[in-house]
Parts: structure tokens; sequence; C-alpha cells
């Protein structure tokens, strides 16, 4: 999954990026953000939806 939302390379087994990506509820990705705090991203996103 992680490959499929670009938040991994292919091969990596290590090392995930810390990405942000919003789905919306018909599956589609609503948001995508190259780079987010894994601290504050999900205090973030709740406060926009």
């Amino acid at each position: 999954m992680a490959q499929a939302y670009g938040a991994a390379d292919p091969g990596q087994t290590r090392g995930a990026r810390r990405v942000g990506v919003v789905i919306g509820p018909d599956g589609r990705i609503r948001e995508w953000l190259p780079k987010v705090d894994a601290k504050t991203y999900p205090h973030d996103v709740l406060q926009r939806i």
C-alpha cells in the first residue's frame, strides 16, 4: 500500500517516507502531501475534514 500511495520506493522494506494522504469515501485521493510531520499531521488533517 505504501508503494501505491508514493510513501515507499519499490524494493524498500525500511524507511517509508512521511507523506500525508487523505482518501475520500469513494476511494479517490483527495489530498497528497509529499512531506508531513508525523506528530502533528493527524491533528492538522482532522481540523480540515
